[in-house]
């Protein structure tokens, strides 16, 4: 072979090659996962989740970030939108219609669930003399939360906890969760609702110590927590002082489950790629963050869904031996909220 057609030989043989990895890209299908904004809980886990999804499948999973779930549960459900992580609560809202728009969202399927991912309470300065939640009375609080029907009512759930309601608190507008902390960060507030380990809270806590207040865990008190917010409401104690996220002692924080949901009409095939791919997952999206230690892969299905799962997870789950008849039960309840 001569030298100039060794070379004409090689150049084609690049073109071939760039050519393929290109159609390779072009077919590669993308998932969009919608989540609330950056420097939250929620993003983060949408975040590791694309990574997790991109990582074990042919499909390549990325982030949006939206205010909140009320920027973006409209065009999920009309299927513009084909994926979110979001919390149990935010859910409840929208299928029993207690959301802003007093409308019932019903097109909404689980593909996999985690629980104690969010657990939520109220931060304030460690050298506050603010003690537990009944000494927020007459102090600055943050409310509103444009991007979050379902923050308000937390949130007067959490203050019921401690005997006092939102007439008993100043409030003080913000626009999200994350701009709530920054809020306290910069000493507007003396203190706003939180999510332990979330990102922009630890970041103002290297700066100014914060603390969790405990909330009261007696079974009477869960009882009307329950009724006044959701009925997957639950407390959950982190026994021990973590000094680096804002524990110093034994602290009871709400929680429910977290999801990963899509719209209804996503199809089978990739419903089943997705779930396929995060049950591979598992163990490396675990390790990205103590956070997520909820989404062991036997809690991938929860016994308690507000929505019911996808049919393509369901056989999935089935094959798994997860498909239990508690889940069973639980998911013929969530499928009375989509009727």
């Amino acid at each position: 072979m001569t030298n100039s057609l060794s070379k004409s030989f090689t150049a084609l043989a690049l073109g071939a090659g760039i050519l393929t990895l290109t159609s390779g890209i072009v077919k590669a299908q993308t998932m969009v996962i919608a989540t609330d904004r950056q420097g939250s809980l929620m993003n983060r886990v949408g975040t590791a989740m694309a990574k997790t999804i991109t990582d074990n499948s042919d499909m390549r999973a990325v982030v949006r970030p939206f205010a909140g779930p009320d920027a973006y549960l409209s065009s999920l459900n009309k299927g513009e939108i084909k994926l979110c992580v979001i919390t149990a609560s935010s859910v409840y809202l929208e299928v029993t219609g207690k959301n802003k728009s007093k409308k019932k969202h019903t097109n909404f399927r689980i593909l996999r669930s985690g629980p104690n991912v969010l657990r939520l309470g109220f931060i304030v300065r460690n050298d506050s003399n603010i003690k537990k939640v009944a000494d927020l009375k007459s102090r600055k609080l943050t409310s509103d939360f444009g991007g979050h029907s379902t923050l308000p009512q937390s949130i007067a759930t959490g203050l019921a906890n401690g005997g006092i309601t939102w007439d008993d608190v100043v409030k003080v507008p913000v626009t999200g969760v994350v701009d709530g902390v920054k809020s306290f960060g910069a000493g507007r507030t003396d203190s706003s609702w939180g999510a332990l380990g979330m990102p922009i809270i630890r970041q103002i806590h290297a700066q100014n110590k914060v603390r969790f207040l405990s909330f009261d865990d007696s079974p009477k008190m869960v009882t009307l927590m329950r009724k006044m917010m959701f009925p997957g409401l639950q407390l959950v104690k982190i026994p021990k002082p973590i000094p680096p996220l804002g524990i110093y002692a034994p602290t009871n924080l709400i929680t429910y489950d977290t999801y990963l949901m899509a719209n209804k009409d996503l199809d089978d095939a990739t419903a089943s790629k997705i779930v396929a791919a995060l049950w591979k997952g598992t163990k490396s999206f675990i390790k990205s963050s103590p956070v997520f230690r909820g989404f062991q892969q036997k809690s991938a299905v929860t016994n308690l869904p507000m929505t019911p799962y996808h049919p393509a997870a369901i056989k999935f789950y089935k094959g798994q031996g997860l498909w239990t008849a508690a889940a069973i039960s639980g998911n013929k309840n969530a499928s009375k909220f989509a009727q």
